[in-house]
């Protein structure tokens, strides 16, 4: 049977997004992200894993920083480079979105096992 859906198959996981809550020190130092509890849950997306161009390595060594992840969900408004996003267990910098009116390309730095 041919498949004939029009929409994107995302089945390579789920990413979590979340946003940083604003935690401070007693010294009114901004806290790091060391656990679910230190972020507010967005949204959970499928997601479908994206190669990593040559052309997305030199983007992101331009931009500061290094692409441990890409991967193509469906859109949501909500995300930008300001979210932290979860995949297995893995904390990500949200560090660019690449958009369409129907999907988007999340851009990852990874940063610890939570």
């Amino acid at each position: 049977m041919k498949n004939n859906n029009k929409f994107s198959q995302y089945n390579d996981g789920v990413v979590r997004i979340y946003r940083e809550k604003t935690r401070r020190t007693e010294f009114n130092a901004k806290k790091n992200v060391s656990a679910l509890d230190d972020m507010e849950f967005i949204v959970k997306l499928a997601y479908g894993e994206s190669s990593r161009r040559e052309e997305d390595n030199e983007f992101a060594q331009q931009m500061g920083f290094s692409l441990s992840l890409k991967v193509r969900t469906r859109f949501f408004d909500k995300v930008n480079n300001k979210c932290k996003a979860v995949v297995d267990g893995y904390l990500y910098d949200v560090k660019h979105v690449d958009k369409n009116r129907s999907e988007m390309w999340l851009y990852l730095e990874g940063v610890r096992a939570l």
